[in-house]
């Protein structure tokens, strides 16, 4: 499968075998009236699903215009043959914000055939989409592909996270074999905003490369299709030197570019480097979106 094409794969192909999953879901605004009162919400509309990929029922913690989706996979991760796809679609008007309540990950791969997953991610004019999901773990030996495609449409807002853990070395368990493709690319009206590839092998100079991963094992990338305020992006300035001075081996990096905020974090585990990230996102999410942050509830269980 051409994991950029996202074709809707056949549900019965090797479905003794391998675990090819799927989730489409199509979010739109409905206008709701109250009394004189009237406004919109953002609602859950067609959906297709197949396998072992599902969703709880929408949340709405800061009130109806902004519905907070859970994603589930319930195998927990992918070995050899075993693809997801995920596609979200927000019509015009639509607010929606994705996460999972748990760590992906891609086991160690003995075959030849495709283990990984792909996320398309459409954002209509005046939509906003949230996509920020627990951790990818790369297990030793596996040989995954990672890739997220966002297509937004006028003045539609993504604000998105990638974290990826390479091994478990906690554990003692190195990423020492194994290959991983990874990219994140960003599409506003048919033209490249933010283009994001990454092809790693275990073996790979990147690894320790000054210029590479440096010898940590977590990396991520923050990206929003925004400039901040100067003095909201003064504010993340000031995060990043605290964050990088505090030491405590992670370290994080702010880019500002025409219509894109980068942010590139390094750690050895998963959970500082999300806690980094989270407090970005508390800055800037008030000065891009008119919203204060609101942690999904699954993070607490």
């Amino acid at each position: 499968m051409n994991m950029l094409s996202h074709p809707v794969a056949n549900e019965s192909a090797n479905v003794d075998k391998h675990w090819r999953a799927l989730f489409q879901g199509d979010f739109y605004a409905r206008e709701t009236k109250n009394g004189d009162c009237a406004s919109l919400k953002t609602c859950m509309g067609k959906t297709q699903h197949y396998g072992p990929l599902r969703v709880q029922r929408p949340f709405y913690p800061e009130g109806n215009d902004l519905l907070h989706l859970y994603l589930l996979h319930p195998p927990g991760g992918l070995v050899g043959g075993d693809e997801l796809s995920i596609d979200i679609t927000a019509r015009e008007g639509a607010k929606v914000l994705v996460t999972t309540p748990s760590a992906g990950k891609l086991y160690r791969n003995e075959t030849d055939m495709q283990q990984g997953q792909m996320i398309r991610i459409q954002v209509a004019d005046n939509s906003a989409v949230e996509y920020l999901p627990q951790e990818n773990i790369i297990f030793n030996g596996a040989k995954g592909t990672l890739n997220t495609l966002v297509e937004l449409k006028g003045n539609g807002l993504f604000i998105g996270w990638e974290i990826t853990c390479l091994g478990r070395p906690e554990s003692q368990a190195l990423f020492e074999d194994g290959c991983l493709k990874q990219s994140l690319l960003i599409y506003k009206d048919g033209k490249p905003l933010f283009l994001d590839r990454l092809n790693l092998n275990a073996q790979d100079g990147i690894m320790q490369s000054r210029a590479g991963l440096q010898n940590f094992s977590t990396f991520a990338s923050f990206v929003i299709n925004r400039e901040v305020s100067k003095p909201i992006y003064d504010k993340l300035i000031e995060l990043q030197q605290a964050f990088n001075q505090a030491g405590n081996n992670k370290f994080i990096a702010v880019t500002q570019k025409k219509d894109v905020l980068i942010v590139r974090a390094l750690g050895h585990r998963a959970e500082p480097v999300k806690g980094m990230l989270e407090k970005m996102w508390e800055v800037i999410r008030p000065d891009v979106y008119g919203r204060e942050m609101c942690i999904p509830r699954i993070w607490n269980t």
